[in-house]
Order: C-alpha cells, then structure tokens, then sequence
C-alpha cells in the first residue's frame, strides 16, 4: 500500500507564499479528474499500450518458462546491455528487490552495463567468465548505437569462447515486428522476446525489458504485476485527492505552473529506492519536456546522504523546487546501536538504525517546511515487488496524465532523436 502525505503544500503548513490553499486545490483536481478516464480509454494508442501490461499473462509465462530453461544452464552472470529505459528499469528493480552488494553474495549475479565507457564496460567484462555467461540485449528499435556497439564485444568474445554455441549465450528483446535485432535474430538462430510495439521505452519496465533480467536474478515477476494491477485499479476506482496519480500529476502541474517550480526533488530515504528515482528522472524528463516552455526538471536526491550535500541549497538557495519524498514504514531489518556513545552524543544510545533514518527525514521534511518549501511523502508499507509494481504503474499513469495537462505528446521523444542521428552521421563519417 502506498500513501500520500501532501499536508506541507498547503497554506496552513507551509504559508501563503508557496502553498496552495486547499479549497481551490480539491476543486483544481475535481476538473481534471475526466483525464483520468481519458487516459484509461486510450489503452489501445501508441504509448498508452503500457496500462494493459499488468495483464499480460502470457508475457510472464513465456519469461517463467526461458528462466527455467536458462536455470538449467547454470549461469553465473547474467549481463544486461542496454540503455536508458532498457536498462533503468531493470536496475531500479534490482536495487530495489535485491539490494546494492546483492553481486557480493548472489547467484547469478547480474549486471546492467548502459554506457558505452570502454573503462566502465572493461570494469564488468574483466570481472566475468564468458564461457558461463548469458547476455540480453535490450533495444526496442533494435538499431540504438550503444546497445549495438556493446552486443558486437560481446558477440566477438563468445564466439572466440564458444564458436559453435555462442548464440547459446544471447537472447535478445526489442520489437517484434521490425529493427535490426530481430534481423539478426532470425538470420543466426537467436531467442527473441518482445516489447508491444505500442509500448514505448521509457514505459517498457513492466515488459521483457526488466521484468527477463528479474525473472532470471530471482524476483517474483507475478507479484510486480500484481502491485502494477492493484494500483490501475485503485487509480480507476477513486477520485480526487484519493487518486494518487491524478494528486501526483495536479501537484507537478501546479507546483510548476502556478507557484513556479519548474524543479522537482525525489529524495528516498532508503537505498533501496533510489534508482527508482533514477527511473522516474528519465520518465518525467523525456515525456513532458517538449518545448521551452513545458518541462520540469526532475533531480534526484538520496536520504540521508544528500541531507548533508544539498539542503542548504534547498533550504536558503533559490525559491524553484518541489519536493517529494520517499520511506519505507516498516524496514527489512533494522539493527540496534549499542550503549556505548559518551554523554555528549549520549541520544543515540539504545536508539536503532531506522530510528535514526526516520528522525533525520523528519529533519529534513522540518526544515524545509519552516522554510516555506513544498513537500510531500510517499509512505510505503515496506520495499517488496508488489509496492515497487505500484510505484511503477502511479508514476506512469501520472506521467500520461501530464501529457494531457501539458499538451504534449508524452510517448515521443524528437530531442533524443536527433542526438542519436547526429551520433551515428559522426561515426559514419558523414558530418
């Protein structure tokens, strides 16, 4: 279950200056609450595809059924190459359901390798046995430079390795229908899974994309979809300030538009949830920044170790931020300080781990709304599949929803687009 504290947006927490007065806020949501059902009646159009996902259960028998051919295998890595939301879905699930260090104790140990940095890649490559490796590469086009560039490394080593079964070590996901990696694919005899072709990348985390690379690393994939489909249906069910996707996308618009915010923070306090931050950044990034006039810039932040690195800017720095916050109610563990501090840190004594984590986002959330700056907290039961697939599905649902304040198409990306065309005019040498 995940709720929504909005309370320090609100004149009466937070004052005149920035907050909003309550009244017109409930009336502002219950004349946008139409888009909701919009959005819910385009599941069939480009980029809408992502609400039908959750029950897609043919997608997570097929999944279950190569992971249990690959386990068979005996893998002791499995190496992801992909890039942008090819990859940050996949890692935000893997930090979020295995852990940081989960390589140091887990077996098969997973990577995600989503640049093109020959010190980065020769820092992952140099750690694993290609000869007992599976690799899945992850590219909806099937033709995204640095996927491909990392696939042809990786395709010279296997067949250096294993020359008559390298294919063996490769299952590709992207889409069905066209690209290059399907071509590829059918030419020399390569496992393909696939992305909906109405299903766009950066929505791509409840597909093959991440769900393959969890399924093989252990994650209870039915558990996300069920998460994901408990929040459609509770974003179908209610209204207004109930709805959190409908509260999230009212917030963003308002907080950018009306008390001018264009800057959104997403601070977890817990670990575990920060490169689901890292997602959302993409998310929120690529889909409404349209023009120069429609785009708020998303950043991401980590509790409490940012606590010490950025607040001061954003409790005394410029008026130009919103803040949402993330926690966990009830931790996976917890662990006891001793009673061996001196008097003079004596309060620590006897206290726990996520005492201390608590009080210092209750810090933090403090300062801030003293000093007049907006905030609210998304509360967690705790970090498993089923929140994490909730968490997933509001964000995106919100996102959608954005569009349709914001008047753009929120499933296209042009900018990213012409970077890569003039990347590969580059490396062709055409510029």
């Amino acid at each position: 279950m995940i709720q929504i504290d909005f309370q320090n947006v609100l004149r009466e927490s937070i004052g005149q200056r920035n907050g909003l007065d309550k009244r017109f806020f409930e009336s502002y949501l219950k004349k946008r609450q139409p888009l909701v059902k919009k959005v819910l009646d385009s599941a069939q159009k480009p980029g809408y595809a992502f609400l039908d996902l959750p029950k897609d259960l043919k997608t997570v028998q097929e999944i279950e059924y190569v992971v249990e051919q690959e386990q068979k295998r005996k893998w002791q890595n499995i190496v992801v190459l992909g890039i942008g939301g090819s990859a940050l879905g996949g890692i935000a699930l893997q930090e979020a359901l295995l852990g940081t260090y989960s390589n140091l104790n887990h077996s098969p140990r997973l990577f995600f390798v989503d640049n093109v940095d020959p010190d980065y890649v020769n820092s992952i490559f140099s750690l694993i046995d290609f000869r007992k490796t599976l690799f899945i590469v992850v590219s909806k086009s099937g033709g995204t430079t640095e996927p491909m560039a990392l696939f042809s490394i990786a395709k010279e080593m296997l067949i250096r390795v294993e020359p008559k079964y390298y294919a063996d070590h490769l299952i590709f996901v992207t889409d069905l229908h066209s690209g290059l990696l399907l071509k590829i694919a059918e030419k020399e005899n390569i496992r393909v899974l696939g992305i909906p072709s109405k299903v766009g990348g950066r929505f791509s985390v409840l597909t093959a994309a991440a769900l393959l690379p969890a399924a093989l690393a252990g994650i209870n994939i039915q558990k996300l979809m069920v998460g994901a489909k408990k929040m459609l249906e509770t974003i179908q069910k209610t209204e207004d300030v109930k709805n959190p996707a409908l509260l999230l996308a009212c917030l963003q618009q308002l907080m950018d538009t009306k008390k001018g915010k264009p800057m959104v923070v997403m601070m977890p306090y817990k670990n575990q949830l920060f490169r689901i931050a890292d997602w959302y950044r993409q998310l929120l990034a690529e889909s409404i920044g349209k023009n120069p006039k429609t785009g708020p810039t998303p950043i991401n932040a980590l509790g409490t170790t940012d606590q010490h690195s950025q607040l001061q800017l954003y409790n005394a720095g410029p008026d130009d931020k919103w803040f949402i916050f993330m926690e966990a109610i009830k931790p996976g563990v917890d662990q006891k300080l001793g009673n061996v501090l001196p008097k003079e840190i004596g309060f620590l004594n006897g206290k726990s781990l996520d005492q201390v984590l608590k009080a210092s986002l209750q810090g933090t959330v403090g300062s801030l709304t003293k000093n007049g700056r907006p905030n609210i907290n998304l509360k967690l039961d705790r970090v498993d599949e089923e929140a994490v697939g909730g968490l997933f599905m509001m964000f995106e649902f919100q996102v959608a929803l954005l569009g349709l304040m914001y008047k753009v198409d929120a499933f296209d990306q042009p900018g990213v687009e012409q970077s890569k065309i003039i990347t590969k005019k580059i490396l062709s040498g055409k510029n």
